[in-house]
């Protein structure tokens, strides 16, 4: 695990294309500026994230919580999906034990982020979207 802290950005993405009008669009994370779901699972989508009034489920607990962060459209036994733990250690928020069960198996590397930032963020995207 790297010692380095990173920033973590929630981005709304779409539906621009109109195909899907009924679909709210994705959040996307942001790590240090990058969307890395796009750079390990270009084909999946983060629809599954249109929270109920429980908030974003990125939500960090000491007990850590696993979470979906991307799968394929058409089945998640078919063409996989991409996984991680998040877990709060004191003043951080861990994204660690990443899985990627799509074709290409890469996997982004764990991300350490400055809790109280990363709880800012969370609270933000929620006021904006939830």
């Amino acid at each position: 695990m790297s010692r380095e802290i990173s920033t973590f950005t929630l981005h709304r993405v779409g539906p621009e294309d109109g195909v899907h009008p009924d679909l709210l669009g994705e959040v996307r994370p942001l790590i240090n500026g990058q969307d890395v779901l796009e750079e390990v699972f270009p084909e999946g989508t983060t629809l599954w994230w249109q929270w109920c009034g429980d908030g974003i489920p990125l939500a960090a607990s000491e007990a850590g919580t696993r979470v979906m962060m991307a799968a394929a459209e058409c089945s998640t036994s078919c063409c996989g999906s991409v996984w991680v733990t998040i877990r709060r250690e004191g003043p951080h928020v861990l994204w660690e034990g990443w899985e990627n069960t799509g074709d290409g198996g890469k996997l982004p590397p764990e991300f350490r982020f400055d809790a109280a930032r990363y709880d800012t963020e969370l609270a933000r995207a929620t006021a904006a979207w939830g």
